[in-house]
């Protein structure tokens, strides 16, 4: 694809990976203020469409990584996967942390979180533990992509570039994919609404989910806001104050 050649891209903080075949993926890292080597890092993965620039967000006392997924249909994103079962935006997204890492010096023992919402939530889940992550947060999240009602109703051909018609894909069900994982799951944040604008998206997803949670004794986190939507429920910082409560000792931030 080519470049987006905004001017964001001159910003010192912005930074870019590069695969083989010269398939980038920009990413914003902002340092802590505070004990950077030592700081949690919180990984943010975004939602479809959102690719125009990495999110601003940044913390005092955490490492903020912030991608940009700008592959797959309409170059909106890609489920933080890739495109025709090729899924390079899923190793892109490992050398963004690596680099990250050693752009930090961070230090082994330092915490990942990741915090996404829809599209966003699925690349949480996928990869919180690929990537060893502490802590995952998803908000209102797909667990099932092709076949399910939210794919039929609108969502197919994002879902088609990434996987063709594949719906045996263990990509396409989160769910199949965590069966592969034995052992470092992260703790499952998992937001979602009563009602959506979807048909059944409640149960579908985020209920699914949980029921596989519960028969595989994995520890998790749901809440379920009463209201109707596909929204955005918990910010960042509100999310971080969970992850800082629950994931944290009480004098991490202390030098």
């Amino acid at each position: 694809m080519e470049d987006l050649g905004l001017e964001w891209q001159n910003d010192e903080n912005v930074h870019f990976v590069i695969d083989s075949k010269k398939r980038k993926m920009w990413f914003r890292l902002d340092v802590a203020k505070i004990n950077a080597r030592k700081a949690p890092i919180m990984l943010v993965l975004h939602g479809v469409g959102h690719v125009s620039r990495p999110s601003f967000y940044a913390e005092k006392y955490w490492n903020t990584i912030k991608p940009i997924d700008s592959f797959g249909h309409e170059q909106k994103g890609s489920w933080w996967l890739g495109e025709n079962n090729e899924f390079f935006t899923s190793n892109l997204l490992f050398l963004v942390v690596e680099k990250s890492k050693e752009m930090i010096n961070s230090l082994n023992d330092s915490k990942l979180f990741i915090y996404g919402s829809s599209m966003g939530g699925y690349g949480a889940i996928l990869h919180g533990s690929r990537l060893g992550a502490t802590a995952i947060y998803a908000n209102v999240p797909q667990v099932k992509l092709l076949g399910s009602t939210y794919s039929e109703n609108g969502m197919k051909p994002h879902f088609e570039a990434i996987l063709g018609k594949n719906e045996e894909s263990k990509y396409n069900d989160l769910t199949k994919y965590l069966d592969t994982i034995e052992k470092n799951h992260p703790l499952y944040f998992i937001c979602e609404n009563r009602f959506s604008s979807t048909t059944n998206y409640l149960n579908e997803h985020a209920l699914y989910l949980i029921d596989w949670f519960l028969k595989n004794n994995i520890n998790y986190h749901l809440e379920i806001i009463p209201t109707r939507g596909h929204n955005k429920n918990r910010g960042i910082r509100e999310v971080r104050d969970m992850f800082e409560k629950y994931c944290l000792d009480d004098n991490w931030n202390e030098d």
